[in-house]
């Protein structure tokens, strides 16, 4: 039975550390000593070179890669009692790299057996997600989608100001969406009916 309330959780750097494998790997391929903390203060474009780049996204894209990727402390509880709760969807823009479909599916098989498969979302831009919260690392993905956006703090958007509400960890995520319960649902019940009086206005 459907319940009442639906959320979209995406997996790189919420679910997954995945930032954390991307660093390690760079410093394997180039023989640097970056740290994911090094991502507050560095500029991409001027630390790495243009075939740099280009060698470390045909890694990226090899199958095996995202595949042994470390879970975030404490998601997987979280995410199974969202699920007793709530519509629970895995949301992941996985075709940045489509080297990782297979591995992102038996990853999620693995650690998130509880989930239902039909409610993987493979997708780019995140505006076609219909669901009532988005929780992402990625501001740019809240901004296109149409729900309630939750940013998930991540190295790269620490500094970041940001108009979405923040969680750091999966505590945090249980204390907005499990111990808040109540508040969600009214913010959800809420959200909806302004949404249908938009689209009753735009009928006149």
């Amino acid at each position: 039975m459907p319940k009442k309330i639906s959320i979209a959780i995406d997996m790189d750097d919420v679910l997954a550390g995945t930032t954390e494998k991307m660093v390690d790997f760079f410093n394997q391929m180039n023989q640097t000593t970056y740290t994911p903390d090094d991502l507050l203060t560095l500029d991409l474009e001027e630390a790495f070179n243009e075939k740099q780049r280009a060698a470390f996204i045909r890694e990226l894209n090899q199958p095996g890669f995202t595949r042994d990727l470390a879970v975030k402390e404490n998601a997987i509880e979280v995410v199974a009692e969202l699920n007793q709760q709530y519509d629970v969807y895995i949301a992941t823009a996985a075709m940045e790299i489509p080297g990782s479909f297979q591995d992102k599916f038996e990853w999620l098989q693995e650690h998130f057996p509880f989930l239902d498969v039909n409610h993987y979302i493979y997708c780019g831009n995140k505006k076609v997600v219909r669901s009532d919260y988005l929780i992402d690392d990625n501001i740019k993905q809240l901004h296109q989608f149409r729900g309630t956006g939750i940013l998930f703090t991540a190295k790269f958007n620490q500094k970041i100001d940001t108009p979405f509400k923040r969680i750091d960890n999966w505590t945090k995520a249980y204390q907005h969406f499990i111990d808040d319960y109540e508040e969600r649902l009214e913010e959800v019940q809420y959200n909806r009916l302004q949404t249908y009086k938009q689209g009753l206005a735009l009928l006149k």
